[in-house]
């Protein structure tokens, strides 16, 4: 899916839940097969939980990248065109090569909200 990515304030916003909170540390970028894959760096920790204390550093997938920058948002955030990716085989592959160049222990992959 084609979409508008606003890009998130690094290391500033603490997103916090019931267990821990983590925070996006950088962009990356990865080189697959001829296109420009972009990627959140991040880091959670777990310090409220009742289970246990932890954490783990991950990366979030947001897509191809199709146009950088292209123009900012309310909040003065540059904002790109990406396309998010849904194939497995190509999920896979880009989260193996994020694993085998980084320490994350795992990779998400970014689905926006579509409003109807």
């Amino acid at each position: 899916m084609i979409t508008e990515y606003i890009h998130t304030k690094l290391k500033d916003d603490i997103i916090t839940s019931v267990s821990g909170h983590y925070t996006f540390d950088e962009e990356r970028h990865l080189y697959y097969e001829d296109r420009d894959v972009l990627y959140l760096a991040a880091t959670a920790v777990i310090d409220s939980s009742c289970c246990g204390a932890g954490g783990c550093l991950f990366a979030l997938v947001i897509g191809f990248v199709l146009s950088w920058h292209i123009k900012k948002d309310r909040s003065n955030l540059p904002v790109s065109i990406v396309d998010t990716i849904s194939d497995q085989i190509v999920r896979n592959n880009i989260s193996n090569a994020i694993i085998g160049e980084t320490n994350v222990s795992q990779v998400n992959f970014w689905a926006p909200l579509q409003i109807l």
